[in-house]
């Protein structure tokens, strides 16, 4: 069965997006997880196995579309 997760994600100006992620989790099927940014310019990456959610975010190298930063960008906290 395939997940969906979605986690918040925000540049130090401010900007809120996502990272989209699915992963394929189902007994006797291969293991995948494909990544997305939502509200930010990036790269997308699928990949057979796991990463961590830090890897994940440094692979997408999310550019904030308001100040033009990348490198800026981290995991929301608290939301």
């Amino acid at each position: 069965m395939t997940s969906h997760h979605r986690d918040p994600i925000k540049c130090v100006c401010g900007h809120a997006g996502a990272v989209r992620w699915k992963e394929n989790d189902a007994p006797f099927t291969r293991q995948y997880e494909s990544y997305s940014l939502e509200g930010f310019e990036g790269d997308g990456f699928s990949i057979d196995g796991f990463v961590s959610s830090t890897e994940a975010l440094e692979r997408l190298n999310p550019k904030c579309p308001k100040c033009g930063k990348t490198g800026k960008v981290s995991y929301a906290k608290g939301t």
